[in-house]
C-alpha cells in the first residue's frame, strides 16, 4: 500500500514537474524576428545592450536580428509572417494608403527614432550651398528601394527641384559610398546620422545642408508590425517594446558598456585589441548622434517611449502632400499608427534602468 502510494505521489511529482518544464519552455520560446534595413552596425547596440543586461529574457523573448535592406524587401516579408517587426521608415506607409495603391495592412505600435536620422552631405568645398543647388545633381542613397527616398523627394520638390531634375544612385553606406562622393559619382550623399559620422572619421571633410525648417523634428522610424499580430498579439509586441526602451535608456546611460555588448553579440564587427580603444572612442562619436535622435522629445512633450504623436504624421503627410508623392491627405491616422501598448512599453523604473547599466 506504502509502494503504491510513493509511485502516486512521484507521479504526480514527475507530472507536475514536466508540466512546468513544458510551461516554462513555452514562454521562454516567444520568438521575435526583427529586420534591420542595413549592414549590421552600432546601431543596434541598444538591442545588444538589452540581451547584455537580461531585459529579452525578462520579457521572455528570443530576438533574432535579421537584415533586410529597404522596404521593399521587409514589407513582402511582414506581410508573408516571416518577420515580426521591423525597423521601418513611415512614408513607405503613408504612400500605401493612397488611392489604387497597395494599403498595406501594416501598423507602426511604437515610435522608435523620434528625431529623423536622414541627412544631406556634400563635400566641405562642393559648390552646392542649398537645396536650390542640387538641380542636375545625382544624390546617392542607401538603396533604391529606401523608404526615406519619398521624403528626401518631398523635400526636393517643395524647394523647387522636379523630380526629373535629380538623380538617385544607390550607393550603400561605407567605402562605396565614399568613394562615389569623392570621385564625384555623386554630387549629394542622402544617407544617414552614424552614416555621415563614419564619412568624417575617414577624413572626408562633408557639409550638411541644412533641411528646411517645415521638415525639422519629425519622427522617421518606428516599428512596423502587421494589423494582424497587433490584433492577435498585442503582448508579444509590448514585451518587445519593454526591452527596447530599457535597452534605449541603458545604453543613454552607459554608452561604453553599450558598445561593447555590442562587440560581443557581434564579434565580426570587434576590433583588434590594440585598436580597441581608438574604436571605442570612434564609436562613441558614432552612437552619440543616433542616441541624441532616440531619445529626441518636444519640449513639453511626455517622455513616453515608442509614443507616437499626431503631429508626427500630420506634417509627414502634409510634407508628402506638398511634394507631390501623394495626391490626397486624407488619411485615417488611425490605420498608421497605435499608441495602446505606449504604457506597457514604459512599466518600468528608468532610474533603476539607469543605475544598472552604470554598475554594468
Amino acid at each position: 500500500m506504502k509502494k503504491l502510494q510513493f509511485i502516486r505521489t512521484l507521479g504526480t511529482v514527475l507530472l507536475a514537474t514536466a508540466a512546468t518544464t513544458l510551461c516554462t519552455q513555452a514562454v521562454a520560446n516567444d520568438t521575435f524576428i526583427f529586420a534591420w534595413p542595413s549592414a549590421i552596425n552600432s546601431g543596434v547596440a541598444p538591442l545588444s545592450y538589452a540581451k547584455k543586461l537580461g531585459y529579452w529574457q525578462e520579457e521572455n523573448i528570443d530576438l533574432t536580428v535579421q537584415v533586410l535592406t529597404g522596404s521593399g524587401l521587409i514589407v513582402p516579408q511582414l506581410l508573408a509572417g516571416n518577420i515580426h517587426g521591423a525597423y521601418s521608415s513611415l512614408e513607405p506607409l503613408v504612400v500605401a494608403r493612397q488611392p489604387g495603391k497597395p494599403n498595406h495592412p501594416i501598423l507602426f505600435p511604437y515610435n522608435y527614432l523620434r528625431n529623423s536620422i536622414w541627412e544631406f552631405a556634400v563635400l566641405k568645398d562642393s559648390p552646392i550651398q542649398s537645396f536650390a543647388d542640387m538641380a542636375g545633381t545625382t544624390i546617392g542613397v542607401l538603396a533604391l528601394t529606401s523608404g526615406n527616398i519619398f521624403m528626401s523627394r518631398a523635400i526636393l520638390r517643395s524647394q523647387g527641384i522636379a523630380e526629373n531634375n535629380v538623380k538617385f544612385l544607390g550607393v550603400g553606406t561605407g567605402a562605396a559610398s565614399f568613394d562615389a562622393l569623392k570621385t564625384g559619382q555623386i554630387q549629394v550623399l542622402n544617407l544617414f546620422d552614424t552614416a555621415h559620422v563614419r564619412i568624417e572619421q575617414n577624413g572626408i571633410p562633408i557639409r550638411r545642408i541644412p533641411v528646411p525648417e517645415a521638415f525639422q523634428g519629425l519622427s522617421s522610424h518606428g516599428i512596423s508590425v502587421t494589423q494582424k499580430l497587433f490584433q492577435e498579439n498585442p503582448d508579444l509586441i509590448a514585451r518587445f517594446g519593454r526591452a527596447l526602451s530599457k535597452g534605449t535608456v541603458a545604453c543613454q546611460a552607459n554608452p561604453d558598456s553599450c558598445i561593447r555588448a555590442y562587440w560581443e553579440d557581434y564579434p565580426a564587427m570587434r576590433p583588434r585589441p590594440e585598436q580597441e580603444q581608438d574604436s571605442l572612442q570612434r564609436e562613441r562619436d558614432v552612437l552619440k548622434v543616433r542616441m541624441a535622435n532616440l531619445n529626441y522629445f518636444r519640449p513639453g512633450q511626455a517622455h513616453q517611449y515608442g509614443a507616437f504623436s499626431d503631429k508626427d504624421w500630420t506634417i509627414l503627410i502634409s510634407a508628402l502632400k506638398t511634394g507631390g508623392e501623394i495626391s490626397t491627405n486624407e488619411i485615417d491616422l488611425n490605420t498608421l499608427y497605435s499608441n495602446a501598448l505606449v504604457p506597457q512599453y514604459n512599466q518600468f523604473d528608468v532610474e533603476a534602468v539607469k543605475q544598472q547599466a552604470i554598475a554594468n
